[in-house]
């Protein structure tokens, strides 16, 4: 097996900047021409009668005298030009259906690519030799064994064969704290080692897991429409039945009394009455919905999904890794009796000067913040560092300081090792005068190892868990000296989006594990008011019918066995990838990167889907209204003067025609970038928002056709 020299730092640089591959392609536009195919147009009845039309406006430009008395031989080239503006405006429909599907495969594409460069360590044995191989997810096989090493990622679900070490599955236990793993324990593909190394061997062949699947379902670009969509469609059928027997009634009526209309602009007033921007831009405005959540590594299994999000009424939020961050934040030096709050700042800050973890980086942060920068500092460099061990859950350093100072072991200016009880408990009786000893660890394991501490030791590590913090003790040359207060802190952003969710009209419900203290702590702190504490995955699905039994619309996430069942009832289920197969499968929805938190973002966007829908679809309808007052007016001018005092743009009947369906096909593509990338709004409740829509795009479709009608006019008259 070739070996890869592509490094992790190369790797991780290109997943955090991916290529943005341009959607206007040979491809794209080549696609849209087949689209124009009427088969391909069955699923979009309107493009599909102006198609329709434009057959028949470009027969009577090929043989205008096989049309009379409703065509005539001297405006050939008038239905020329009409026959070609209609077929651009069947095409710039297709042309958005194919830009919109470009946008989901090149999406695709990138979560494919990010999934296939998750560097590894394979474990190849040779004769009595073992060798480890760089190698990509994609080339491991089921029963592969991999090296795992501190901060490493693993690559696919996998079974511990050797070693003992903490991961990080925070998004999966629902535990902020690292969970140990040991010889027959599970890893889940995505989670990440924090302490010591392991041995895994392989459980699933690459291309079978569950994200696969998920990634080709994406990458197909055909998809059911959504029940909206499909109401839509009746709606816009419909109508367009209506307009087909006006202007058939226009047509008889003409021919009997002798009218004189011309075909071809009855036919232009009716494509103009049909609503062919909502008709054209319907299809990319779902896909591009559904393609937004794939940009947030979030896949949606249907359409349905994430039109349910904008309806949603009731969000159920789990604490850890929702609201807080789930990585535990140092908050409070805790003096023990003898010392003082600086004796621990300090020893904090020698003990994680080392520590490359948020815990360790957070209590760095405390102690400079507070002003506890330890004078040892200087000799931080001739250390001896020992470090986190799944083991002993300690960690620290030795330092050597001393006239009589001799470098450690090697002769090196600083060692990293990992010690165990049996040696902890020697540690400290054995320091030299110019040694000096400073660990922090599990109160627990450091009163096994046989450090003294006070008598109300016990007790306040009991206080500081029972608020629903982390107690963590700091000792110095075998005696704890205090105790360090860790806290789930909030989430940046968090406050601001449960906010907005709750200016929606959408109730937040916090679910956590945590005491009611602790909880309702969190929760007045984020500005939710109901929360539900001490509470079991299996509680979720109690919630959920509860709320559904009072016609309330109920979005949650879940990522463990327990919660399959809720997620399967809720009506937007959000699974996180590193959780069980059962949960996934129960889901409607997957996040790709298992951040709880996504589950607002969903709703979200799923408001913002139909929004998206309802301000095109009011844009269209009020777009055809000023359509038919251009057209009608000057079409039936000199058999009923009357009506030309209605001709407010002073227009003639052939410039009133092309400049009409000019302005019909034009506003398609000027459309496109506002149905791909969504109407952008500021939170607020429904009513409001949708006012908004009806006098921004119901309003604006009136007016707008109206000067862009005649801007174009002019533009026709001055060539």
């Amino acid at each position: 097996m070739a070996r890869q020299t592509l490094g992790l730092g190369r790797i991780l640089e290109r997943a955090r900047l991916p290529r943005r591959p341009s959607l206007i392609t040979g491809s794209t536009l080549i696609d849209s021409v087949v689209r124009l195919n009427p088969i391909s147009l069955l699923a979009n009845p309107v493009m599909l009668i102006v198609e329709a039309t434009f057959v028949i406006v470009a027969a009577m430009a090929v043989d205008p005298s096989a049309f009379v008395p409703v065509a005539s031989v001297r405006e050939q080239g008038f239905y020329v030009e009409v026959a070609a503006i209609l077929l651009i405006t069947v095409w710039f429909s297709t042309l958005s259906d194919s830009l919109a599907e470009r946008q989901a495969k090149n999406t695709a594409n990138s979560l494919r690519q990010l999934e296939s460069e998750v560097p590894s360590k394979k474990v190849v044995t040779e004769g009595w030799e073992r060798e480890i191989v760089l190698v990509r997810s994609n080339e491991l096989l089921k029963g592969d064994l991999v090296l795992l090493e501190k901060n490493d990622v693993v690559p696919v679900d996998a079974e511990v064969l050797e070693g003992i070490a903490m991961v990080d599955e925070s998004l999966v236990t629902g535990e902020s704290a690292p969970v140990r793993k040991a010889p027959g324990d599970s890893l889940i593909g995505g989670s990440k080692v924090v302490t010591d190394t392991l041995t895994a061997r392989v459980a699933v062949n690459f291309g079978e897991s569950y994200v696969d699947q998920m990634v080709k379902m994406v990458e197909a670009s055909k998809r059911p429409k959504t029940p909206n969509e499909v109401a839509i469609t009746t709606v816009l059928f419909g109508l367009s039945a209506i307009f087909t027997i006006l202007i058939v009634a226009l047509l008889g009526l003409s021919a009997t009394l002798g009218l004189g209309a011309d075909l071809s602009v009855l036919i232009a007033l009716y494509v103009c009455l049909l609503p062919t921007t909502i008709g054209a831009l319907l299809p990319a405005i779902g896909l591009s919905g559904i393609t937004r959540l794939y940009e947030r590594k979030v896949v949606a299994k249907s359409g349905k999904a994430i039109e349910t999000a904008g309806d949603t009424d009731v969000i159920l939020l789990d604490k850890t890794g929702t609201i807080t961050v789930g990585n535990r934040q140092a908050v409070e030096f805790i003096p023990l009796e003898g010392h003082t709050e600086g004796e621990v700042g300090e020893a904090a800050f020698l003990t994680s000067w080392f520590d490359d973890t948020p815990e360790g980086r957070s209590l760095i942060r405390l102690a400079y913040d507070k002003g506890y920068v330890p004078r040892e500092l200087n000799a931080i460099t001739l250390s001896e560092v020992y470090e986190f061990s799944a083991n002993t859950r300690t960690s620290g350093v030795k330092l050597f300081h001393g006239s009589t100072f001799t470098l450690p072991k090697g002769g090196h200016t600083r060692i990293r090792r990992k010690f165990f009880h049996e040696e902890a408990g020697e540690r400290g009786m054995h320091l030299s005068e110019d040694e000096t000893e400073i660990l922090k660890g599990a109160p627990d394991s450091l009163l096994k190892a046989g450090f003294t501490a006070p008598t109300n030791f016990s007790k306040l590590v009991e206080e500081i868990s029972a608020r629903g913090d982390t107690p963590m003790a700091v000792a110095r040359d075998h005696q704890v000296i205090g105790l360090i207060r860790l806290r789930d802190i909030l989430k940046a952003g968090t406050k601001e989006k449960i906010q907005a969710v709750k200016a929606m009209g959408i109730r937040p419900v916090m679910i956590t594990g945590d005491q009611p203290l602790t909880a309702k702590s969190i929760a007045q702190e984020v500005g939710i008011e109901e929360f539900v504490p001490q509470a079991k995955p299996e509680d979720k699905y109690g919630i959920v019918l509860k709320e559904q039994a009072q016609t309330r619309v109920v979005a949650m996430i879940g990522d463990g066995t327990n919660d399959a069942p809720a997620l399967a009832v809720a009506d937007v289920g959000l699974a996180m990838n590193s959780g069980t197969e059962a949960a996934k499968e129960a889901a409607n929805m997957v996040d790709l990167e298992s951040n709880p938190a996504k589950i607002i973002d969903v709703v979200l966007l799923g408001k913002q889907l139909l929004m998206t829908r309802g301000a095109v679809t009011a844009f269209s309808i009020a777009n055809d209204v000023a359509k038919y007052f251009a057209i009608l007016p000057v079409m039936f001018a000199t058999t009923f003067p009357a009506l030309r005092a209605l001709n407010i743009l002073g227009l003639g009947l052939n410039s009133a025609v092309l400049s009409a369906l000019i302005f019909n096909a034009v506003i398609i593509p000027l459309l496109i970038p506002l149905a791909m990338k969504g109407v952008a709004f500021k939170p607020s409740d429904t009513m409001t928002l949708f006012l908004k829509n009806v006098l921004v795009y119901g309003v604006g479709g009136v007016i707008v056709p109206f000067v862009g009608i005649k801007l174009i006019d002019l533009l026709i008259g001055a060539l």
